[in-house]
This record gives C-alpha cells, structure tokens and sequence, in this order.
C-alpha cells in the first residue's frame, strides 16, 4: 500500500510504509490479548517521542483501524 504526500501543488509523492521517523526505542501497550499503541522514541525509554501507533479493535478481538500520529 502507497501513501502519497504533497500538498500546495504540485504532484504527490508515493512512499510506502508507515512513514515511522528514525527511532531507538519502542514500547508496546496491550489490551488483553490485542495491541493496543506502539509509542516510538528517539533518545532511549525517556526521549522524545517521534511516532505513535494505534489500533482499535471491535468487541470479537478483530483490528478495526491502525493510525500513526
């Protein structure tokens, strides 16, 4: 899946992935069984915040959507 980027005219840009910046930490958070964000760091467990991934799931378990802020 491609995510196109531009803005202000212009053609888009396609990149693929999910666009997480360079980091050299993470840590995962659970609901249960289900993963519920993924917070991504950049200077260890107490730097700064460069992504954040999360899911939401219907009341069955199954993922509903994934967003990256």
């Amino acid at each position: 899946m491609a995510t196109y980027l531009g803005g202000g005219g212009g053609d888009a840009t396609p990149r693929s992935g999910l666009l997480i910046p360079a980091h050299d930490y993470l840590a995962n958070t659970y609901t249960g069984g289900n993963l519920t964000s993924t917070v991504y760091r950049r200077g260890g467990a107490s730097g700064t915040i460069v992504a954040t991934v999360t899911h939401t799931y219907d009341g069955s378990g199954n993922r509903l959507t994934t967003t990256v802020s």
